[in-house]
């Protein structure tokens, strides 16, 4: 047949079999990412659901309008922290899930880079 087509075809062959590559470990980045945060996400509900039923019982328990007050402002700086910790969590992973992406597209970008000045 002929020599060239037969080297741009190789050629392009390697281009898309590199960015298949690339996009298959971005996508498996990402869902890695996704189950992080769904994992956040069953662990905060469980938490939520055990400190709801927690608090309950103890507003059950007071016998004055005044305990039942103390015991609800004790409950409120627990419920602030618990949604803190939450916001830092889920952010450090979509913060860590991003640098990952970004960092193997830079590596591709920059592999692409060498292969095109090679030519």
């Amino acid at each position: 047949m002929f020599p060239l087509l037969e080297s741009i075809s190789t050629v392009m062959k390697a281009g898309y079999e590199a960015q298949l590559a690339v996009m298959a470990q971005i996508t498996r980045t990402a869902v890695d990412g996704m189950e992080k945060a769904i994992n956040l996400n069953l662990s905060t509900a469980k938490a939520s659901l055990d400190a709801s039923l927690n608090s309950s019982q103890q507003m059950m328990s007071a016998t004055t309008p005044q305990e039942w007050l103390l015991l609800r402002s004790a409950q409120v700086r627990p419920t602030v922290d618990s949604a803190l910790h939450y916001g830092h969590h889920m952010a450090d992973i979509v913060s860590c899930t991003q640098a990952e992406i970004a960092g193997v597209a830079a590596a591709h970008v920059a592999n692409a880079s060498r292969k095109i000045k090679a030519a």
